[in-house]
């Protein structure tokens, strides 16, 4: 049976544990709607984006393929930089693949629930489904690395430390890195495996392809090849798909961080509210020891002088 002094020891345990959920739900809380904002925000230029590369994909579908293997453009991601280059077609056609990437996106910390298993285990399932094929994985974030790093899995890429400010720079050279290992050969498909946001308290893990862009559907095609390019195709997707690119990131970066607090802050208000529950569950079972003691004792001084008569 507990001691005075042991159930002191622990509520004051539990006391400490609690403001420091309690914190860390606060900190969390304000990040949350940061980034929350941010995610939204993302979304709409995301999308417009997307369709606007598709339409590029489109048209250029419409060139023979002799013009398509042909055809190079140079482009870089930022001012001063060596420019990468690439064919159209490696950049716009869907090829099988005998060498998928997976970009898989982690918190760089715990404490968040289930947020960072249920991406280990999406990336589990990528893995199954291209067994017998020379799968890479390149991986954001620190959990993410520290896991397949133990499983000796084939890591060709790795980054932690991304601020949840986003900065642009920081995002550029990311996705930079990725589009030149695709480019180089070292993976022929990226699949992009992050947290999407819905909710603080309900967020999808999401697959989707990076780069290989696919055209746009059949019915939306009517007119494409009515579009105007000014001043020409290779211009305009030259100044496109580096921002097509960083844009991808950003926005799967904005969606994770804000699953991510949204998570932390969840799990964060259910430890304290435990905690709560422990810390009073505690109290009253040291005030209940406190009563039996003094009872125990006062019986004892009635005894005595009982006894004395």
């Amino acid at each position: 049976m507990a001691t005075l002094l042991d159930l002191k020891a622990r509520i004051k345990a539990v006391a400490n544990i609690k403001k420091i959920t309690r914190a860390m739900q606060l900190v969390a809380a304000a990040k949350f709607t940061r980034a929350q904002n941010r995610a939204r925000a993302s979304r709409p230029y995301t999308k417009e984006l997307d369709d606007i590369l598709g339409v590029l994909a489109t048209l250029t579908e419409m060139l023979s393929e002799e013009e398509r293997t042909g055809r190079t453009i140079d482009f870089s991601f930022k001012e001063n930089e060596e420019p990468l280059r690439a064919s159209w077609s490696k950049l716009l056609e869907q090829k099988e693949e005998t060498k998928p990437g997976l970009v898989l996106i982690t918190a760089d910390r715990g404490l968040c629930g289930a947020f960072n298993t249920r991406l280990l285990r999406a990336a589990h399932q990528f893995i199954d489904e291209h067994e017998g094929k020379d799968y890479k994985l390149l991986l954001i974030g620190k959990k993410g690395y520290t896991y397949f790093r133990t499983k000796k899995h084939p890591i060709i890429y790795h980054r932690h430390g991304i601020s949840d400010k986003l900065n642009l720079d920081e995002i550029k050279e990311v996705a930079r890195n990725l589009v030149e290992l695709f480019i180089n050969d070292e993976v022929d498909a990226l699949h992009l495996i992050y947290t999407r946001f819905k909710s603080a308290m309900i967020s999808h893990v999401t697959q989707e392809k990076f780069l290989s862009i696919p055209p746009v559907k059949e019915k939306e095609t009517a007119g494409a090849d009515l579009y105007i390019l000014e001043p020409d195709r290779d211009v305009v997707f030259q100044r496109l798909f580096p921002l097509y690119a960083t844009t991808k990131i950003f926005s799967a970066l904005a969606e994770s961080f804000a699953s991510e607090y949204g998570s932390r802050m969840t799990a964060m208000q259910l430890a304290t509210k435990n905690a709560e529950e422990m810390l009073d569950s505690l109290i009253i079972e040291r005030n209940r020891l406190r009563q039996a003691i003094i009872t125990k004792e006062l019986a004892e001084i009635v005894g005595g002088a009982e006894a004395l008569k």
